[in-house]
C-alpha cells in the first residue's frame, strides 16, 4: 500500500504541468505563491522552480495578496 501511494504522488508531481503566460513557463523559488495573472486564482512554486495552479476562486471570488501572501476574497 505504501509503495502505491508514493507512486501515486510521483505520477501526480510528474503530470502537472508549469504554468505559463505567453508560452513561458513563470520561474520562482520554493516555497512561493502567487496570484494568476488574471487574478482567477493561485499558484504554488514546486520544487523544480516553476509555479503550477493551486487552484481557482469561487466564481465570486478573485485573487488578491495580503501581507504578500494569496487569498481569495470578494
Amino acid at each position: 500500500m505504501k509503495c502505491f501511494a508514493i507512486t501515486a504522488l510521483i505520477s501526480a508531481a510528474i503530470a502537472t504541468a508549469a504554468y505559463e503566460v505567453e508560452g513561458q513557463a513563470l520561474v520562482c523559488s520554493p516555497p512561493a505563491y502567487a496570484c494568476k495573472p488574471d487574478f482567477s486564482g493561485w499558484l504554488v512554486c514546486n520544487v523544480d522552480g516553476f509555479y503550477i495552479d493551486g487552484g481557482d476562486c469561487a466564481p465570486d471570488a478573485w485573487c488578491e495578496y495580503i501581507n504578500n501572501l494569496p487569498y481569495c476574497i470578494n
